[in-house]
């Protein structure tokens, strides 16, 4: 099997398969047996050829979500996963050019980032109600963490909305507390010291995506996708750096527990935030602190629990109300 370095004509590869399982498996080398990517190319991706080998091909990530380089089947069997892009652009074009488009009439770019114990497909099936909403003028972006996910094993329904996609978290969490009392009241209790392990990787790995993929203009987060969502804010605001994105949009989030970040939120952040709360969540009453860590936060709440709104009218009213907030802050002409 012979390598072929990619021309002009075949340089562009729009992806078709993987449909039903939240787009195509990537792997990290040109054999079949090489070690699996943590995430999927999403269908619909558009990647620039960088080699073909037979039926494998090593792509750069030009626009969708997923890796941002590595090798896919371009067919699996007699079918088709992948098909030269109706439009070729020469191989000369970076990836740059194409995934940081002008702040011209663009569509607005939202990214995504699961809770605990979740993944990219069901943050997708979970924020369907505002994909429809915004899709005349959104494009959405999801991002896994990278921390397998070994607690609590996930549900059935879960399971099948994730399609095979394992489910990681952001971090680890530890405490020094090991008494019988709630979880909850450990929470409030200031002496019990509270350590998020590896958060730093997730932090990293975020920014690290804002910077390749970007620009983003709004951050979107669940639960532990919140808390990490804070804790870059607050580091960027200490640094005295801008915030790369316009509005975070937060589902179910909490103050940051972890002592050692403290500080970062001793005087309150001015940036615009929506949080959204549960008032049936059993985390409801420790949400609540996140509150004081912004100025000027629009809050917005619902009857359920620790989950994205569902029930009529509550959930319609909150999904147009961050809609509104997305276009007056977000939208480019």
């Amino acid at each position: 099997m012979t390598g072929h370095v990619a021309g002009a004509e075949a340089a562009v590869w729009e992806v078709v398969g993987g449909r039903d399982k939240g787009g195509v498996l990537v792997r990290e080398g040109s054999q079949l047996s090489s070690a699996q990517c943590t995430e999927r190319l999403s269908t619909g991706s558009v990647v620039r050829q960088i080699e073909l080998m037979g039926d494998r091909l090593h792509f750069q990530r030009l626009s969708g979500t997923g890796p941002e380089t590595g090798w896919v089947s371009i067919r699996l069997k007699d079918k088709e996963l992948l098909i030269p892009a109706k439009t070729t652009q020469p191989a000369s074009v970076t990836p740059e050019a194409k995934t940081s488009p002008s702040a011209q009439s663009r569509k607005v770019r939202i990214l995504a980032l699961h809770g605990g114990g979740s993944n990219s497909n069901v943050t997708k099936f979970q924020t369907l109600p505002l994909q429809k909403l915004t899709k005349d003028f959104a494009e959405w972006h999801f991002l896994n963490g990278s921390r397998p996910w070994t607690h609590d094993k996930p549900d059935e329904m879960l399971t099948a909305i994730a399609k095979g996609m394992p489910f990681f978290g952001w971090y680890g969490v530890d405490w020094d507390d090991q008494s019988e009392r709630p979880y909850q009241e450990k929470l409030f209790d200031p002496s019990v010291n509270f350590t998020y392990t590896k958060v730093e990787e997730a932090v990293d790995r975020v920014l690290e995506h804002l910077k390749t993929d970007g620009p983003f203009d709004v951050l979107l987060g669940f639960s532990q996708g919140c808390i990490v969502t804070n804790l870059i804010t607050g580091i960027l605001a200490s640094r005295g750096q801008e915030i790369p994105w316009k509005l975070s949009v937060l589902f179910n989030g909490m103050k940051v527990r972890d002592n050692r970040y403290r500080q970062l939120f001793d005087d309150k952040i001015r940036h615009p935030v929506i949080m959204v709360f549960g008032k049936q969540d059993q985390f409801y009453d420790y949400g609540q602190t996140q509150i004081g860590m912004y100025e000027d936060p629009i809050v917005l709440e619902h009857d359920e629990g620790h989950k994205f709104p569902t029930a009529k009218p509550q959930a319609a009213e909150i999904y147009e109300a961050v809609t509104q907030e997305i276009l007056k802050r977000c939208r480019t002409e």
